[in-house]
């Protein structure tokens, strides 16, 4: 079987799409929520399990697994492919194209690579001091193997010969950063040498790159990968492949700064967490989670060490609608894996106490101020104001607004007059979300036309006399008189349904049409209309609102006729057409009484 048509037999796609989103039972086969790529606050994204589709009834986006998977993680066909076969245990063995053949060369050595480093800590004499470290951090056995955790040894070619034997040309070693060139004579070094190694993997958990820590004093502290091909820094967010069904469980995702702190706060049993490696959040960052939660938790020491590093993510984050709030480490606690070593129950408290930003921002701010001094005032609101203006909701922004102007003791209405909400301008275009498509409004008959087209094509043996009725000239929307064609012309009662549904079959069609992909979304919602409109009813209740649907159609179809037989006759009237004009008055009559 192609692995295509395997992943699709094999997927459910409603357990695929909810470990993104929020999806409620909406029928007997089918699901709903709040669509990932566009706004709404009512649920139009509506997933049937039956015929292994999803459709957006506001934004008009729609599909199969496939292409939920390339939206959501942005990636082409083929690396959906490889995605969804490796979550269903199928092999997929061919790339069709140079980049994508590169990228998964790129992403086997680092998995070779991780491997490596981790047997060397684990099993090797050279990690003995390693291993002593990782002790004194109080990293159990069962992180370093979660998190595999490894040992560059103090070699200077040990990877690189490793990956040497097992095929990979220095041009490859190279460009996936794991090597260097030697400053003199031919061949090539470890990039990473006597250093505790940290794979870094994306939100599919391949690793893309690493991170060296010294166990001493050496400089650099840290040492990161190069950017890569598949390894951009401002991409990743450390332990979200572990995270994601935390986060989207918990509805809320904690950021720290260091990769350690994800470790340690996993033994504390904190899994909904994420590092930012000690860097602002970026956009393409901030989008990857909104696929998972809309409420970020920062962590803060109380001198709030970190807060300028994380401002200029924090505005963005608002600006992207996200609700921002803060959990604050007590005194003299420097980050989570700290807190962790001393008290790890402290941490999972903080964690989960968290307040919004705003209230951390206006109490750390004003601590030590005395807000009858003018200068202490005017320094309070130069910070908070501008925090103010990002706020894209009116009523919390006018809620923070009473409260700042309470603390300085200043009319409300001043502070308003000096803010003006603030938009923050995109650094990436690399998002999945979507405008809303410009979709052309379907009159109730029209619509009515789709859902008896498709309710013929998701049970064409039971429906087959009321599809009889059905033609073309029923509908005025001239898509759906392309799509009725199709049906038309791909029904053929001699297919044994139990090998393909009729469903799939159109589906198969219009895949291979390049030019079809606006009726493919067409086929899928008038499945869906129909899915919706006869679910709960029983036969008899079918029957009836078939026929009521088909009246519908025919009353219009009546008017249209009348009155294009009166247009008729005006014409023939005014040309003095006797003969014409009694034939259109005939018809017309007859229209009337029909």
């Amino acid at each position: 079987m192609d692995p295509k048509d395997e992943i699709k037999q094999k997927m459910d796609i409603a357990e695929l799409i909810g470990e993104y989103i929020t999806l409620k039972p909406s029928g007997t086969d089918s699901f709903k929520g709040l669509c990932p790529f566009h706004n709404e606050k009512s649920p139009s994204f509506h997933v049937s399990t039956d015929r292994q589709i999803w459709h957006c009834f506001g934004c008009g986006e729609g599909g199969d697994c496939f292409s939920f998977v390339m939206k959501m993680e942005g990636m082409d066909f083929h690396e959906a492919l490889v995605h969804l076969g490796k979550k269903l245990g199928i092999e997929i063995k061919r790339f069709a194209s140079v980049e994508g053949n590169q990228k998964q060369r790129l992403i086997t050595i680092h998995e070779l690579a991780s491997k490596f480093f981790h047997k060397v800590l684990v099993d090797s004499t050279q990690a003995v001091r390693a291993r002593t470290y990782v002790e004194s951090r109080g990293i159990p056995s069962e992180l370093v193997t979660k998190f595999e955790l490894g040992f560059a040894p103090d070699d200077w070619s040990a990877l690189v010969d490793f990956l040497r034997k097992r095929s990979f040309s220095e041009a490859e070693i190279l460009e996936a950063g794991l090597g260097l060139r030697r400053k003199s004579g031919s061949g090539l070094i470890d990039r990473f040498r006597n250093r505790l190694m940290i794979p870094l993997a994306d939100q599919h958990g391949n690793v893309v790159g690493f991170t060296g820590r010294t166990m001493g004093d050496d400089q650099p502290k840290y040492m990161n990968s190069p950017e890569t091909p598949i390894y951009h820094k401002g991409s990743l967010l450390y332990g979200l492949d572990l995270a994601k069904a935390f986060i989207k469980k918990e509805g809320r995702v904690v950021i720290v700064e260091g990769n350690l702190d994800v470790v340690a706060s996993h033994k504390a049993g904190i899994q909904h967490v994420v590092a930012s490696s000690g860097t602002a959040l970026t956009e393409d960052q901030l989008t990857l989670l909104s696929r998972y939660t809309k409420t970020i938790v920062f962590s803060f020491d109380q001198d709030a060490a970190g807060l300028k590093a994380a401002r200029k993510g924090i505005a963005i984050a608002r600006s992207l609608g996200f609700d921002v709030r803060a959990a604050i480490l007590p005194d003299g606690v420097k980050d989570p894996d700290e807190l962790v070593q001393l008290n790890a129950e402290k941490w999972v408290d903080v964690a989960n106490g968290s307040v919004p930003i705003m209230q951390f921002l206006i109490e750390r701010m004003s601590r030590g101020r005395d807000m009858k001094n003018v200068d202490d005032k005017r320094a309070v609101s130069a910070e908070l104001l501008p925090a103010l203006s990002e706020i894209q909701d009116v009523i919390e922004r006018e809620h923070w607004l009473q409260v700042i102007a309470d603390l300085l003791s200043v009319d409300s209405s001043v502070l308003r007059a000096s803010i003006q909400p603030v938009q923050i301008a995109p650094q990436s275009s690399n998002t999945s979300v979507v405008q809303p498509k410009k979709q052309e409004r379907l009159s109730k008959e029209d619509t009515a036309f789709l859902i008896l087209l498709g309710n013929f094509v998701n049970n064409p043996v039971v429906h087959l006399e009321d599809w009889q009725k059905l033609n073309e000239d029923l509908t005025l929307d001239e898509p759906s008189k392309r799509l009725y064609n199709i049906v038309v012309s791909t029904y053929d009662p001699s297919v044994n349904p139990a090998q393909k549904s009729f469903f799939e079959r159109l589906r198969s069609v219009l895949e291979c049409e390049t030019s079809s992909e606006d009726l493919l979304h067409l086929l899928d919602k008038s499945s869906l209309l129909a899915e919706q409109t006869f679910d709960t009813m029983s036969p008899s209740l079918v029957q009836e609102q078939v026929t009521s649907l088909y009246n519908l159609l025919q009353t219009r179809n009546s008017s249209s006729r009348r009155s294009l037989l009166a247009a008729k006759l005006r014409q023939a009237e005014a040309a003095g057409n006797h003969e014409a004009v009694q034939q259109l008055m005939r018809e017309l009559n007859e229209s009337s009484l029909s």
